[in-house]
């Protein structure tokens, strides 16, 4: 299919280009890519009111989806894209690589390419659903092509026969439109996921909220946690970070006591010179709750509601910077000893577990003791897996301990808990992440959905408070979840230092958009940087405003658009031909050296536009700026394809 040339004007370049204007508003709208997709509108929008055309050539199409796909990098620090075919690290790539191809093709007017890659991109787009006004901007799509159709395809002229033939094109459009939506509907539940397994390793589900509550099951598989980022953490690196104590079981779930639920504490208060200080931004939604280590004693940056367990309740800090102030070690507060709730288990299953948890503690005496000999037991006798397979005689916990069944962290921690229970140890499972991505370079801490994790607290009565327990076995849990890589070098911690701040900038400016743009208006270094840029456009517009106002004097004329024509022509003569004017140069001799140089072919083009421009200068005729542009491309075109001639 031959590609439209020659003039067109701007409300028909505005035409062409209405499909991809959709698109970037669907893909804006659907995935959240204001930040990519508006620049570039405007962008297509201006160069169309200014009358710019970019030369369509492999090289510039392999650059602009090349600078897209970058763009699309660097995207997903600020937002990550939804559930897709492919995973995000693919996904947001691809889509910001189809932007860059859907401009370059629509500015070089190869509506063909640019139809295409609009379509590629709605595709993607569309993988969000139930998102309010999506099928208007999807009609927007399908109207703008149609509208382009019926303008082109003269229908206005061709009578009744052809207002028939553009019906049954709309017909067929819409129909096979409606067809490859149901095709792909009834066939993404199986085929998606597969794509999505296969490309990622991993499932396309997972929320970032930390569950309400522990469930036991005789089987269980969850997928391996995703790379998705959540919190920056710097200074020292973290343990644990606590977010929900469970206290209650009743043999198939952890769940909070309500008594828990409404009990209020008061942060301890310490020294200042035994604080320590933990930065953390809040990447992405969790919840209502406030990640943090044992023994936080403050929060700058926002007023967190205390509950019982020393857990912490905040809703809204997505984007939010936090100062952490905590002790200089990982310990819970000193508290009153807790009742009998936290040793009561159902009969049944104590009955079963008590018997194992007295041959595992062995001589063990004190709580510690039998915390300590639990936890070594789990450490050297099991391994770690996603796949949870319980079944047998007994409860799935007796099945785990008696046979050493592989299991994870929140079967692990739940067998510890009851184990310690049946011994009148009081003992709680807590959930929370163990981070273990740190950047030895800018001492970040990055922590990702993977590292949600669970452990036990036991209550020991020689410290009068809870102490942290961890049942898990690491290294086998490292295998399991693709850990086993070493540290990463000084590139490794250059690009994960980059990645970081792009992660903390997105989510400032997407959860908090008028906190920074009142930030950068307060901000000397952005009045600073305006002035330059300020300075250095009146320099520069100084500079070449002096040199159009000679052009024009030399030629005896104000007529700006014929100087632009003029100066456009010459310009396309130096950077195609390599033929520059002699200061006494006539434009005649300079079409003789053009002539001998590339042809009669060219040569002609160029006479036909100097003879417009002379009729526009010299005799006063009405100049045509469409006219003049559309002859200068011609020449250009010419230029291009014709050699240069030997000798």
């Amino acid at each position: 299919m031959r590609e439209p040339q020659g003039p067109i004007s701007r409300g028909a370049r505005l035409i062409e280009l209405m499909p991809v204007f959709a698109a970037l508003v669907l893909h804006a709208v659907s995935h959240g890519r204001w930040l990519v997709c508006a620049p570039a509108m405007v962008g297509m929008l201006w160069a169309v009111l200014a009358g710019v055309r970019l030369d369509y050539t492999p090289a510039r199409l392999l650059l602009a989806g090349a600078l897209g796909f970058a763009v699309g990098v660097v995207m997903l620090g600020v937002s990550v894209p939804p559930t897709a075919p492919f995973p995000p690290s693919i996904f947001g790539p691809v889509c910001g690589a189809l932007v860059g191809l859907c401009v370059l093709c629509g500015l070089g007017r190869n509506r063909y390419y640019a139809w295409t890659y609009a379509c590629l991109l709605v595709a993607l787009s569309m993988r969000v659903r139930a998102l309010p006004g999506m099928a208007w901007v999807l009609g927007a799509v399908v109207l703008s092509v149609l509208l382009v159709a019926f303008v082109e395809g003269g229908f206005l002229r061709t009578g009744l026969r052809g207002a028939v033939g553009f019906g049954v094109f709309t017909v067929l459009l819409v129909g096979l439109g409606l067809l490859l939506a149901r095709t792909v509907e009834a066939s993404e539940g199986v085929l998606m996921e597969a794509v999505y397994r296969m490309t990622s390793g991993t499932g396309s589900g997972g929320g970032s909220e930390f569950q309400s509550q522990v469930d036991i099951r005789s089987i269980s598989r969850i997928p391996r946690g995703s790379e998705r980022a959540l919190l920056v953490v710097s200074g020292a690196k973290p343990e644990r970070l606590r977010m929900r104590v469970f206290d209650e079981f009743d043999g198939e779930r952890w769940t909070t006591s309500e008594a828990l639920a409404k009990e209020r504490l008061m942060l301890p208060s310490g020294g200042a010179g035994e604080e320590r200080l933990l930065a953390l931004t809040v990447l992405a939604p969790l919840g209502a709750w406030l990640p943090a280590p044992a023994g936080t004693r403050g929060v700058d940056g926002a007023r967190p509601e205390v509950q019982g367990g020393w857990v912490m309740k905040a809703e809204g800090l997505e984007g939010t910077a936090l100062v952490l102030r905590a002790g200089p070690e990982e310990r819970l507060p000193p508290e009153a000893a807790p009742g009998e709730s936290l040793t009561v288990l159902p009969e049944a299953l104590k009955v079963e577990l008590r018997p194992l948890a007295e041959t595992l503690t062995g001589k063990a005496r004190t709580a510690r003791e039998k915390a300590e000999a639990l936890e070594a037991y789990f450490h050297h006798h099991f391994e770690y897996s996603l796949d949870v397979n319980l079944k047998g005689e007994g409860s799935p916990l007796a099945v785990l301990v008696r046979e050493k069944r592989a299991a994870y962290c929140t079967y692990f921690a739940s067998a510890m808990a009851a184990l310690l229970r049946t011994q009148g140890v009081p003992a709680r499972v807590v959930g929370g992440f163990a981070p273990e991505e740190r950047n030895t370079l800018t001492g970040a801490t990055l922590v990702r959905e993977r590292d949600a994790h669970a452990w036990v607290e036991v209550y020991l009565a020689d410290e009068g408070r809870f102490v942290a327990f961890d049942p898990t076995p690491w290294r086998s849990r490292d295998e399991a979840l693709g850990l086993t890589q070493g540290p990463p070098g000084l590139l490794g911690n250059i690009v994960g230092a980059v990645g970081t701040f792009f992660r903390k900038l997105g989510a400032a400016v997407r959860y908090h958009p008028m906190e920074q743009l009142r930030a950068v208006g307060s901000s000397p270094v952005f009045w600073a940087l305006l002035t330059v840029g300020a300075l250095w456009r009146w320099w520069r517009g100084r500079r070449t405003g002096g040199r159009v106002k000679a052009g024009r004097r030399a030629m005896d004329t104000r007529d700006a658009k014929l100087a632009a024509a003029y100066a456009r022509y010459l310009r396309t003569l130096k950077r195609r031909a390599g033929l520059v004017p002699a200061p006494s140069e006539t434009d005649d001799e300079l079409l003789s050296r053009l002539r001998a140089a590339r042809g009669d072919a060219v040569a002609d083009v160029a006479a036909e536009f100097l003879a417009h421009y002379r009729e526009a200068r010299y005799r006063g005729g009405l100049g045509d700026a469409v006219a003049w542009g559309a002859l200068v491309e011609r020449l250009d075109t010419e230029l291009r394809e014709a050699p240069p001639r030997a000798g």
